[in-house]
C-alpha cells in the first residue's frame, strides 16, 4: 500500500470517528474517541517515519 493513501485513509478515519461522536453518540464518549484518534495518529506516525527512513535508505546507494 501507497504510504500516502494510508495516511490519508487514517485522516478519513478519524474524521468519521468525531462525526459519529458528535452527531450520533452527542459527544458522551469523547474519552474513548480521544483514545482512538490518538491511536490512529501514533500509527500515522509510524507510516511516516517509515516512508522518510524507506525514501532515505534507497537514495543513500545513489550517487548525487
Amino acid at each position: 500500500m501507497n504510504y500516502s493513501l494510508a495516511l490519508y485513509i487514517a485522516t478519513c478515519i478519524m474524521q468519521f470517528i468525531i462525526l459519529t461522536n458528535i452527531t450520533l453518540l452527542n459527544s458522551q464518549w469523547n474519552g474513548i474517541m480521544m483514545w482512538l484518534c490518538t491511536g490512529i495518529f501514533i500509527f500515522s506516525t509510524a507510516v511516516f517515519i517509515s516512508s522518510k527512513s524507506n525514501k532515505r535508505g534507497s537514495n543513500e546507494g545513489n550517487p548525487k
